[in-house]
């Protein structure tokens, strides 16, 4: 989320995004008039997905400086469901200077920067049955949102001139199993891990932060409601991934202490985990982190992409103690547990020597 709003952009995002009439009137009126053009287009559809804090943000920019593909972004807001009805309406505003997130994690953004808006579509085709008071549901889109989705990244990839739509989306947990027995889609799936106790921490600060954001301004809240993004904050609800143990555990644990992170990160990644494919890419945090050049070529070999030299500058994470911290250390034991699996799964990075 950008930090400059206006009161007038403010309205209009509460009037549009938010309002599922506007939306499907923008979309029929988008169809009417582009998908035939966009028709020939047969996209190639890569989801960046993991738990919040795992480097999704880092990937996606990655893919989209290198030209791998295209990305919705701010600037598509508060009419994303009218790509190319909008491009006239939007005329030639200027872009301002980047600015860091409201994250406070030195990504800068502004109106052209990749955004995590692909949530709209799918609580404006589906409605919002599966955001629950305290859970998000699973839940498996049928054959006509598939085809409406595809209806939807047709249009975007047909205003960008571009055949590759990157999606990211801590949501796509909650129908993985729709998008991975499907046909209409030519799907890609690219996620992230990170070590959990490193994870669990990031995740409690970015809540804390939220929660101060959400209750000094109440837009911040609108806003993320409108795009289904609850990993945080006033509004956090946990994924209902099916293991009733787990979520007993969230629904009585504290989200003010870490070992509510723990347990969220556990679930998570053990439903990734049994449903793992060895079709996907599995990037470790630490390794984007200190090594990004190695892994974005690794990505780009394996999806036979051409891409010129890469320099993207390597970065150096938080380090978290846990000397203040309380928590289970066996429910820690489990987490790296499974943290190493995955990381035996993960994009081999060749050895420096």
């Amino acid at each position: 989320m950008k930090n400059n709003y206006s009161l007038f952009e403010q309205y209009l995002h509460r009037l549009s995004v938010g309002n599922p009439m506007f939306n499907e009137i923008s979309f029929d009126l988008e169809k009417s008039l582009f998908l035939a053009k966009s028709s020939s287009i047969n996209p190639r559809t890569i989801f960046i997905s993991g738990l919040a804090r795992s480097g999704t943000t880092a990937l996606l920019n990655h893919l989209v400086n290198l030209r791998i593909g295209h990305s919705l972004s701010y600037q598509y807001l508060p009419f994303l469901f009218m790509p190319n009805v909008a491009t006239n309406m939007r005329g030639n505003k200027k872009v301002s200077e980047p600015q860091e997130r409201a994250h406070g994690d030195n990504i800068l953004i502004n109106e052209e920067s990749p955004e995590a808006i692909d949530e709209i579509f799918w609580k404006n085709q589906i409605g919002e049955k599966y955001i629950l008071d305290k859970q998000m549901a699973l839940h498996e889109p049928s054959k006509s949102d598939l085809r409406e989705y595809k209806n939807f990244i047709q249009l975007h990839l047909f205003k960008a001139k571009q055949s590759t739509y990157l999606t990211k989306n801590n949501n796509t947990i909650l129908r993985l199993h729709g998008f991975m027995n499907q046909t209409i889609l030519d799907t890609h799936f690219l996620f992230a891990i990170r070590e959990p106790f490193a994870h669990a921490s990031s995740l409690l600060k970015q809540h804390v932060r939220f929660l101060d954001m959400h209750q000094k301004d109440a837009f911040s809240r609108t806003y993320f409601d409108s795009l289904g993004h609850h990993e945080f904050g006033m509004h956090l609800k946990s994924f209902d991934l099916k293991d009733e143990a787990l979520n007993t555990e969230l629904n009585c644990l504290n989200p003010l202490h870490l070992e509510y992170w723990l347990v969220t990160w556990l679930n998570y990644y053990q439903y990734l985990m049994a449903h793992f494919s060895p079709d996907w890419i599995l990037v470790d945090f630490n390794d984007l982190c200190g090594r990004p050049n190695e892994v974005m070529t690794q990505i780009a070999k394996m999806w036979d992409f051409e891409v010129q030299p890469v320099n993207i500058s390597a970065y150096q994470a938080p380090i978290y103690q846990s000397n203040e911290e309380v928590f289970s250390e066996s429910l820690l034991i489990r987490c790296q547990q499974l943290y190493q699996k995955l990381k035996s799964l993960c994009l081999a990075i060749p050895s420096k020597e």
